[in-house]
């Protein structure tokens, strides 16, 4: 598919959306301000630079009354871009895919000139699954191979294949490979569900502890051990998203013993920082303070991704403790600590931290204040800078918009926010702290809204959800 073509679309999607707006007399800011949005938001989509997420274009073709026109050009545009994105990852498979068999055609050619050294138990460990799989290709038409059978013999091969290069000692080329691993972990933890993201983080991490225990040099054993606490930080950071608040602790002191280890003061604070976001969860908002100040004095005068996290941390629990000026000035800090962050350390990825996350972070902290109208600031430009597919902080902004709005004394419009908000997630994106948000939103609800039917679907949908 040609990208030009979703580009036309991008474009044809913010026409259609002008179009609409001018015929009922509204301007950029009127569009925003009764969606719940930004002017920018708006002017941006209007202009095919942004296209927003299907709650946005539902609300939009709700006030422009445009009979379903907007929703069904935007549901267009998704399955466009689904498919776009389907030929590229086929496109990529069977790339993939061939240079597999290439390297296999290669390795068995060749196997018969190599002497008894460590070459020749590669290819003695490769040549068993290879050769089936090619026997198999001969011998049997593809309506007879089922496919799971093939998949386990391509497994057994990439496990043999890569017990044999793990043989070696631990290269400055293979401890960057791994520090990509991690970094890619990192990223995805942005719009990746949590099921997902435990599977592959702990198969690597697997992987990683048996690289550790191959006794490499110290300097090799440093750097190992340092991305060993980052990966148990992402740990950390998943298991508290879905709650399950013994298994993040566990992993915070391993993450924590790993950092120490790797006698590496940047990350040993953002593993503080991490285990931080635990107690929050938990209700200890005490002890949350007192992590979020130890994470930013182990890191020394420096700014770094776990000093910025604590400072914002620290902020909404001195808010839930109801500290006004602390609350205030734990902000201050950590936007002064942003101010200093550069490169990498402001991707959107676990490992960094933006104004997106700051705004998150600031509008949660002010919401738990009970200021409004800051709280509303924040929010709006929380989810004007969030990524798209970064469905955790993008659904906690909303709810705690929804929660602002009961207190403004618009409970319907709160209802409907979560309603939305709620509805746009599957039940595996729903669970965990993004679940029991939901339930404090609904049960701050007056009683007349609290007893209605789209408040009582919403905690039908929420009550199987952990």
């Amino acid at each position: 598919m040609d990208p030009q073509q979703i580009s036309d679309m991008k474009r044809s999607l913010g026409r259609g959306l002008a179009g609409w707006r001018r015929r009922r007399g509204l301007t950029q800011d009127d569009v925003a301000r009764r969606v719940h949005s930004t002017r920018s938001t708006v002017a941006n989509v209007e202009s095919g630079r942004q296209v927003v997420d299907r709650v946005f274009w539902v609300q939009c073709d709700s006030l422009l009354q445009a009979s379903g026109e907007l929703i069904t050009g935007y549901d267009e545009y998704r399955f466009l871009e689904v498919r776009h994105k389907e030929e590229k990852a086929e496109a990529a498979r069977q790339a993939r895919w061939g240079a597999v068999l290439d390297h296999q055609a290669i390795v068995e050619a060749s196997a018969a000139d190599r002497g008894q050294d460590r070459h020749t138990s590669l290819v003695s460990a490769v040549s068993g699954p290879a050769n089936g799989l090619r026997r198999d290709r001969r011998s049997t038409s593809s309506a007879e191979v089922g496919f799971p059978a093939v998949m386990d013999e391509v497994g057994g091969l990439r496990r043999s294949l890569h017990e044999a290069l793990s043989m070696g000692a631990v290269t400055a080329a293979g401890l960057d490979e791994w520090e990509r691993i991690v970094a890619h972990h990192g990223r995805a933890t942005r719009d990746h569900s949590t099921g997902t993201l435990l599977r592959e983080i702990a198969g690597d991490l697997g992987e990683l502890t048996e690289l550790i225990g191959r006794s490499p040099s110290a300097s090799a054993l440093r750097r190992l051990t340092g991305m060993a606490a980052q990966m148990s930080g992402l740990m950390c950071l998943v298991l508290c998203r879905i709650d399950d608040r013994t298994a993040a602790s566990q992993w915070a002191r391993t993450a924590r013993l790993a950092a120490v280890e790797a006698d590496d003061p940047v990350t040993r604070s953002w593993v503080l920082a991490q285990e931080a976001h635990v107690y929050y969860y938990s209700a200890d908002f005490r002890e949350t303070v007192n992590l979020a100040r130890h994470a930013q004095d182990v890191a020394g005068p420096e700014a770094s991704v776990g000093t910025v996290l604590a400072a914002a941390i620290e902020a909404r629990a001195l808010a839930a403790m109801g500290k006004r000026e602390e609350t205030r000035a734990a902000l201050g800090h950590a936007e002064g600590l942003l101010s200093r962050l550069e490169g990498d350390s402001l991707s959107a990825s676990a490992f960094g931290y933006n104004e997106a996350q700051l705004r998150f972070h600031e509008g949660n902290a002010y919401t738990r204040l009970r200021v409004v109208d800051a709280a509303l600031a924040a929010q709006d430009r929380a989810l004007e800078l969030c990524s798209p597919g970064d469905y955790t902080d993008w659904a906690l902004t909303r709810l705690d918009r929804a929660i602002c709005l009961t207190r403004m004394g618009q409970a319907s419009d709160a209802v409907e926010s979560l309603a939305e908000t709620i509805g746009s997630l599957d039940g595996a994106k729903r669970q965990g702290i993004i679940a029991e948000r939901a339930r404090i939103a609904l049960d701050g609800l007056p009683p007349t809204q609290r007893s209605s039917s789209t408040a009582r679907d919403l905690r039908a949908a929420l009550a199987d959800v952990r």
